[in-house]
């Protein structure tokens, strides 16, 4: 990534350094409230079958998992991701069993766990305290926007202050967290997008992914795009307001992601967004015109900041 932000691949030199680090997509065959009925059958607009996981692997089990990713991608080190659907739901002597299984692996450094913010009962709260005394451990939220229309619209089934429960009880236990966040949802301006930026910087997670919106196959967003196209954002404008947000968020805080990424076969639109290295390269091209980087505009009304000073909020 460019030098103008807190890459996740710069976190990753400084956290384990002299090496090489990969995260291992794995599907652990958990479900999702906003899937089972419990909340929804319908889960939310924008999920494909795979919850955003690994697809060919997904029914494999979750050694088999970790092994073949090893076995194609050799000689490095690794952090264990549980992507698919809500990796923190379900009972905790099933979580546990399924965490324990990356302890087998020399290799792996670190276990980073998928998950939605209503979906992390009591008790899994200390289990996921314990990992972290054991191995490096990040939590991934899914807000995507701090919104509640927004949430309304893409049928998340939880809201704002439930996510500031779950990402202050963590954050009280010394738990990095990571919060996904969706650029572009329809009906959010870019005060809009602005105004969660803002909220990210108050709150201080570990990181942040930001995640263009984006139509995928045989998800209810695909269905409501063929009868009626939402609007989607075209590339030059999406770099524009990345660059924007980039500008204005907290420079401790780890940029873990910048665009969308899935496979080809399942992803429909907009399809400028397959060509990642392209998209990557709009919006750094935008900063280097702008002669910005990450938190330049908070450095300019704070001239007692210094962009990039401080380290990550990781706590481990």
């Amino acid at each position: 990534m460019d030098e103008s932000i807190h890459s996740f691949q710069k976190f990753l030199k400084n956290k384990f350094p002299g090496f090489k680090v990969l995260k291992i997509p794995i599907h652990a065959g958990l479900a999702c409230p906003n899937r089972d009925g419990t909340l929804s059958s319908a889960g939310c607009i924008f999920c494909d079958r795979y919850a955003a996981g690994p697809i060919r692997t997904a029914s494999w089990p979750i050694n088999r998992q970790i092994e073949s990713y090893i076995q194609h991608h050799p000689g490095l080190k690794y952090i264990a991701y549980f992507q698919s659907y809500c990796n923190t739901y379900g009972p905790v002597p099933e979580l546990r069993r399924k965490y324990e299984i990356v302890f087998r692996y020399n290799d792996i450094v670190g276990l980073s766990i998928g998950t939605r913010p209503d979906a992390i009962p009591g008790p899994v709260f200390s289990l996921l305290e314990e990992m972290n005394r054991r191995i490096y451990l990040s939590v991934e939220i899914g807000l995507q926007s701090i919104h509640e229309a927004s949430l309304l619209l893409l049928n998340r089934n939880h809201s704002y202050a439930q996510f500031l429960q779950a990402f202050d009880e963590l954050k009280t236990r010394g738990i990095d967290v990571v919060v996904h966040l969706i650029i572009g949802i329809p009906g959010e301006t870019r005060a809009h997008m602005l105004a969660t930026v803002a909220a990210m910087n108050q709150l201080m997670p570990a990181g942040v992914k930001l995640h263009l919106f984006h139509v995928l196959r045989d998800s209810e967003l695909h269905a409501r795009y063929l009868r009626s196209p939402l609007p989607l954002l075209e590339q030059e404008e999406y770099a524009e307001i990345i660059a924007d947000l980039l500008e204005n968020l907290d420079p401790r805080i780890v940029v873990h992601r910048l665009t969308a990424d899935r496979d080809k076969e399942i992803f429909v639109a907009p399809r400028w967004a397959l060509n990642k290295p392209a998209v990557l390269n709009s919006i750094f091209k935008k900063m280097t015109a702008r002669g910005s980087s990450q938190g330049s505009r908070l450095v300019r009304s704070d001239p007692n900041r210094t962009a990039g000073s401080g380290e990550s909020s990781s706590t481990r």
